[in-house]
């Protein structure tokens, strides 16, 4: 019978083998996907600002209120402070150096592991409301197409993400993904430290610097019809352009054109004055090459745990199953049996 334990060993090591390569496929392999426990990302970033200078503004020095060509560095940290079974909270720490001042501004999402979108955060977690929308990070494989939704804090809203083509970055194939806002700001944060109202006099002598709509709805009669002090609102204006690793859902680079522009109604209608603040900036090459490292290293493991594993035991299963199917066809009718399976000789009965 030894032939027949053989193949019977060897047909239960292929199905091993093939449940072995699925549970990778569809149970290991999805899992790693999920954001880790521990995921702690630091980038860096690097252009230019221009911002408003109060104390020109104040003194009547109009003609230098706005500073322009400051060079701007970014510091950005996402971290995962916990995790609640497929919901992670992240903290995003933004630290923007402008010259010599250093603005900081830190957020909280509930996010879901494995899309990446925005969810109810666990109890008595003070979040973000990103719920749908993402906000700090894309998904691995995430979709070309115009299916996701952004959040972003400082206008509090959420807007559509346009996918816009595909691309290179440090060698890895990424997606490239268009984020427009235009809303005003909510942030009370971001509020605090802007002006509530204008003098009007003050207002009056930034006419010449503003654009040419502003300017044409700010005539001497439309100013003197204007409260003193004129009240003042925000509204945030952003682009930023995203190149997500196609397998990881790493950024690998970011570009980030973001504006807080004060506004004023004149004769009903909603008129932009001028910025208060202006970032342009860009991740700098070291990150990008780091975020490109990373996103190898984190790809590699996937395409062992997703592909190359699963298909060398599927294929070690099938060759087995061929080694068995081999034995059997050589098993002809009337062939001698193998020593292990031969009958046992009986001697002939003896006469009484």
């Amino acid at each position: 019978m030894s032939l027949r334990r053989s193949s019977i060993v060897l047909i239960t090591i292929a199905v091993i083998l093939a449940a072995v390569a699925a549970v990778l496929r569809f149970i290991v392999a999805p899992n790693a996907t999920k954001l880790p426990e521990d995921a702690d990302q630091t980038v860096h970033y690097a252009g230019k600002a221009a911002m408003l200078d109060a104390e020109a503004l104040q003194s009547g020095d109009t003609a230098n209120a706005l500073r322009t060509d400051i060079p701007v560095t970014v510091d950005r940290r996402v971290r995962v402070t916990s995790t609640h079974g497929d919901t992670a909270v992240l903290r995003d720490v933004m630290t923007v150096h402008v010259g010599q001042q250093t603005l900081p501004s830190s957020k909280t999402y509930a996010v879901d592991r494995r899309s990446r979108e925005g969810t109810t955060p666990p109890a008595s977690t003070a979040a973000e409301p990103s719920r749908g929308a993402l906000s700090s990070a894309f998904p691995p494989d995430a979709a070309r197409d115009d299916s996701y939704d952004y959040y972003d804090s400082t206008t509090r809203s959420t807007v559509p993400v346009r996918y816009t083509s595909s691309a290179e970055r440090e060698g890895r194939s990424v997606n490239v993904y268009e984020i427009k806002i235009d809303a005003p700001v909510k942030d009370p944060a971001v509020l605090k430290p802007l002006p509530a109202a204008l003098p009007k006099a003050l207002l009056a002598g930034l006419v010449p610097t503003l654009d040419s709509t502003a300017r044409a709805r700010l005539t001497p009669e439309a100013l003197s019809a204007l409260p003193d002090p004129v009240p003042l609102t925000y509204q945030g204006r952003s682009t930023l352009v995203a190149y997500i690793d196609r397998q990881t859902g790493i950024a690998i680079d970011q570009k980030v054109d973001q504006k807080i522009v004060a506004t004023t109604t004149v004769d009903g209608e909603p008129t932009s004055l001028l910025p208060v603040s202006a970032l342009a900036f860009a991740v700098t090459s070291e990150s990008s090459k780091d975020l490109g490292d990373t996103a190898a290293s984190a790809g590699l493991l996937l395409t062992v745990l997703s592909d190359v594993t699963p298909l060398v035991l599927i294929v070690v299963a099938a060759l087995l199953l061929v080694i068995v199917f081999i034995r059997a066809r050589s098993r002809k009718p009337g062939s001698t049996p193998a020593s292990g399976d031969a009958p046992v000789a009986t001697s002939p009965a003896q006469p009484l």
